[in-house]
């Protein structure tokens, strides 16, 4: 009796993270799938590669999953452009989220506003 608790003590402490890390995977998996499908979505609206950036996330216990959409300051309009064809192709579970980028601030840019550096010698 002794033996066999112990073979099932051995048993689970090499399965369950072998078996884990299956669940995961295939989480993970479904979530690159979804990810293919509205990359080729965008790329369809769009007639070709662009600046929208599409990242997936796969749902955990206790959030759903998520397709979340950006592009670089001053092409919002892009995501903007495509967003309607992603949310039909969001299956249940995801959310899809914008996410944006601020533009940087003008006046940092400006010359008089950067303190001049002592020269060296």
């Amino acid at each position: 009796m002794t033996a066999i608790a112990a073979v099932l003590l051995v048993s689970a402490v090499f399965l369950s993270p072998l078996a884990w890390r299956m669940w995961r995977d295939a989480r993970q998996e479904r979530a690159d799938t979804i990810g293919a499908d509205v990359r080729s979505a965008v790329n369809r609206r769009l007639h070709g590669e662009s600046l929208v950036s599409v990242a997936v996330a796969p749902p955990l216990f206790w959030q759903a999953g998520r397709i979340i959409l950006s592009a670089p300051a001053g092409y919002e309009g892009l995501v903007e452009a495509v967003w309607p064809d992603v949310v039909s192709q969001a299956p249940a579970g995801y959310e899809v989220v914008l996410a944006a980028r601020a533009l940087p601030d003008s006046r940092a840019t400006r010359e008089s506003d950067v303190p001049a550096l002592p020269r060296a010698a």
